[in-house]
């Protein structure tokens, strides 16, 4: 089977890093197979079943998510429409599917582009959601972007509304916990920031600490590839681990090549990509051993207006481990493997 990595990305949001099935694209063609209705009937995934949310408290939330390959989908709801929505750390704010929202007052952003990793681009369109909801968060008159998600639709036969983006967790913290397939959310009101713990670990000595960097509304880890100190982004929404194909040649020495794919961005273009292991990696001065990467240029990409940022966190690496985000004393915590549930 022929397969096509997609990355669609923008100077504002990141979106999703997937391996889908080429000749899905021959079918999107289809007049038929793009009614909405008749297409989302017979989806052979369901989240119907995810729509509770156990709240401890007015701050604190525990949200079951499934998994689209990948993809983490959480429930969530934008005014009146309620339905899934994918948790993406690598988009920095929250993103609708234009299609469900096309009755909505549109403002296009005129200064700003859709950015694919193949150079592709488009203006950005924007609207005012009243009340958007997601746990026990809820924003009013929320500004957000518009795109059409319709290839991640089509590559996991699942119905999306939108993307779950940095900004919205700023004065939280974040546990994703892969293992109970569910988030953690706590949100802090101005007496927790005053305390120096954590509101959703009990037990610290459980956990190893680190601190991370927010530029531009994503999250900034430090790494290292062959002894040389490397910045990645954290992103849930990305199904695979990336590199910087202009990193210096030591570093790429350290991939052990594995194969290609075709990249393909939101235009006709497409372009060819390398995949490996890193032999060696570690992750906040934690030796993690091999990661699988792919190996692309960044510059094109919504990651390429960040200064040294050199590779992805994707799904391939993020699902090993119990991650807490705390957004507003910027520091991570890494559930320990010697440590039991």
């Amino acid at each position: 089977m022929c397969f096509t990595v997609l990355k669609i990305l923008r100077s504002i949001s990141c979106l999703i890093l997937f391996i889908i099935p080429a000749c899905l694209y021959a079918e999107e063609k289809n007049p038929a197979y793009r009614s909405t209705q008749k297409y989302f009937s017979n989806l052979a995934i369901s989240i119907d079943a995810i729509e509770s949310v156990v709240s401890t408290d007015a701050n604190t939330c525990v949200i079951p998510f499934t998994q689209a390959g990948k993809l983490i989908l959480v429930q969530g709801r934008a005014d009146s429409m309620q339905g899934n929505f994918i948790f993406d750390t690598g988009s920095p704010d929250l993103v609708l599917n234009a299609t469900y929202f096309r009755e909505y007052r549109i403002t296009a952003a005129h200064d700003e582009t859709e950015s694919s990793i193949t150079g592709e681009g488009r203006n950005t369109n924007r609207t005012i959601v009243g009340l958007f909801t997601f746990g026990t968060l809820d924003y009013p008159n929320k500004k957000v972007d518009l795109v059409n998600l319709g290839h991640i639709e089509n590559s996991r036969q699942v119905k999306i509304l939108g993307l779950l983006g940095v900004e919205l967790f700023k004065d939280c913290e974040v546990m994703v916990d892969f293992k109970n397939s569910v988030i953690r959310l706590h949100r802090f009101n101005r007496k927790d920031r005053k305390q120096q713990t954590s509101a959703l670990i009990t037990d610290q000595a459980r956990y190893s600490e680190f601190p991370f960097e927010i530029r531009e509304s994503r999250i900034l880890v430090k790494t290292k590839v062959a002894t040389k100190e490397l910045q990645f982004v954290v992103d849930f929404g990305a199904e695979s681990n990336v590199i910087d194909s202009r990193l210096p040649q030591k570093v790429l020495d350290a991939v052990a090549v594995t194969g290609r794919v075709l990249l393909s961005g939101t235009g006709n273009k497409k372009i060819e990509a390398v995949t490996g292991n890193i032999k060696s990696f570690s992750f906040a001065d934690r030796p993690e051993g091999t990661l699988p990467v792919i190996i692309t240029n960044l510059e094109n990409t919504c990651f390429g207006s960040l200064l040294c940022i050199n590779g992805v966190l994707g799904h391939d690496f993020l699902s090993g481990y119990t991650f807490v985000f705390n957004f507003v004393k910027r520091k991570l915590y890494i559930l320990n493997e010697d440590s039991v549930e």
